[in-house]
This record gives C-alpha cells, sequence and structure tokens, in this order.
C-alpha cells in the first residue's frame, strides 16, 4: 500500500535558532510523491540513506540514492523526489553559518554530490549522524559544528558520481511526465542499445529492472491523475501506457491493494489507506 508523505517537512521553520536542522525519518512501504512539489531550499541539505531508496530529480538529471550512500545538494538548486520507498534515514538542511570551516570542497562545487559509505565507514557515519542528531535536539550548537565539520569533511568531491549516462537517460526518460510510460524496447532503442543491455545496466547500478522503474512511474502516474479527479479510468489507463483497462486494473491492485476506482473514492473521502 503506498502512503501519502504528509506532513512535508519544513526545515527553514527549524532553524530560526542555529540555522541547522536534522532528523530521523522511518518510512515503510512505497510513497505517494505525487502532490510533493519541487523545491528550491536557500541553504544545503543532505539525505543519508541506512536502508531503502529515494529517486530525485536536480536539475533535469536523476540522482539515486540507496543504502549506505549520501546525497548532498547544493543551496538554490531546485530538486523534486520522484520516489521513494522502505526508508529509514537523515535528513538534513543547513547555512554555511552552521560550519566551522568554510573551505571544504564540496560546500563550494556547485552540483549535487552522491557518494557511498560502506562497511565499517557506514557504521562510524551513522554514529556521527546519531550523535549530530542528539546535540542538536539538545541544543549543543557547538558540537553540531563540530560534528557537522567531521561530516562533511568525510565528503569527496572526486567520488561523487551520478551513475551511468544511459541509466541517467532512462530514468528521467521514464519519469518524464510529458509522455506516457513506453517499453523496456522502446526506451533501449532511443538509447541506441539492445533491452537486455539496458536490462543489465539498469539492474547493476539500481537493483532493479528496467521494467520494474517502467511500473513504478505508471504506478506513480496513475495515482496522480486518479487524486485530480479529471480523467475516466479507461484514460488513465491509456495515458500511463495501458491500452486494457481490465488489465490496468489488475495492475493497480496488485500494487496498492485496491482498484483504481476504489482508491479514487478513499481520495475523494479522505481516507489514507484504503481497503
Amino acid at each position: 500500500m503506498m502512503t501519502k508523505i504528509e506532513p512535508y517537512w519544513r526545515p527553514w521553520e527549524e532553524m530560526k535558532d542555529f540555522r541547522f536542522s536534522i532528523r530521523k525519518e522511518k518510512r515503510n512501504g512505497f510513497f505517494d510523491v505525487s502532490d510533493v512539489p519541487e523545491s528550491v531550499m536557500p541553504f544545503f541539505s543532505f539525505v543519508y540513506l541506512i536502508e531503502g531508496e529515494v529517486l530525485l530529480e536536480i536539475e533535469g538529471q536523476t540522482w539515486l540514492c540507496q543504502a549506505g550512500q549520501v546525497l548532498l545538494i547544493p543551496r538554490n538548486i531546485p530538486f523534486k523526489v520522484l520516489y521513494f520507498k522502505e526508508n529509514i534515514s537523515y535528513e538534513c538542511g543547513f547555512s554555511i553559518h552552521a560550519v566551522k570551516d568554510v573551505s571544504y570542497e564540496c560546500l563550494h562545487d556547485p552540483h549535487p554530490l552522491l557518494q557511498s559509505f560502506r562497511d565499517e565507514e557506514a557504521a562510524f557515519t551513522n554514529a556521527l549522524l546519531e550523535q549530530l542528531l542528539a546535540a542538536w535536539r539538545r541544543k549543543d550548537f557547538a558540537l553540531v559544528s563540530s560534528a557537522l565539520d567531521l561530516f562533511l569533511c568525510r565528503l569527496k568531491v572526486q567520488d561523487a558520481h551520478p551513475g551511468n549516462r544511459v541509466v541517467n537517460q532512462f530514468l528521467e526518460s521514464v519519469f518524464n511526465r510529458n509522455r506516457k510510460p513506453a517499453k523496456v524496447a522502446d526506451y533501449a532503442e532511443e538509447l541506441f542499445i539492445t533491452p537486455n543491455y539496458l536490462n543489465r545496466l539498469v539492474r547493476a547500478q539500481t537493483g532493479h529492472s528496467a521494467m520494474d522503474w517502467i511500473e513504478i512511474s505508471r504506478l506513480n502516474l496513475a495515482k496522480s491523475l486518479l487524486r485530480q479527479g479529471e480523467l475516466q479510468i479507461a484514460e488513465i489507463a491509456t495515458t500511463v501506457g495501458i491500452d486494457d483497462q481490465s488489465y490496468f486494473t489488475r495492475f493497480f491492485k496488485k500494487n496498492e491493494g485496491v482498484t483504481p476506482s476504489q482508491y479514487r473514492e478513499s481520495v475523494t473521502k479522505g481516507t489514507k489507506n484504503p481497503e
């Protein structure tokens, strides 16, 4: 069952005392991000994933952050959440004024930074962020600055990677709302590679098949259209690339546990978890 992310995090409301905010999130299942708007933060932000994954679009490029990875987003860079599943994470926003040493390279690179932490390094990062969260909760701002500096010094711009170019182009196309989701073969043809090779690349980088991502995109788009309430079920099926309405109903119920009509009715009534 996919649930809506609510309420949205507004870190700037928590940054009045010390231009810094952090929280630890535990989210189970899939999440409906259809109504989450594009964001532009006037400060740096990062997410560190302990479990799960989140797919974002930043300046027209997709960034998939998975367990053991941190994604740092520079200030004033627009980004949008495209997909989000089984998430245990730290989410942080901070002003440059919360940092003791402003010479860190990651603070001066205009591009997002995605970095992986493994084994002992990941365990240390988890413990460090837990201490950072505890210090912030008790308003020990001196310790917050020290811990934040220790975290930032571990981020290496030369290690930043958005991933395989072909996979990124595939994900951008799949989540492009100006076109209906297509078949794996169609995306492969656009990228001038075979469907099998595209599947291997996508699975190697993301842990999911190309078809998995297409179905995630279809489901997200279907939920968004159902919430808007402007199109008939058959029209929505066609819009998400499924011409057979019966198959669309089976596909939706398999993933959501309810039919498209039941989902729309639950949204109208304001229920979160329709049965």
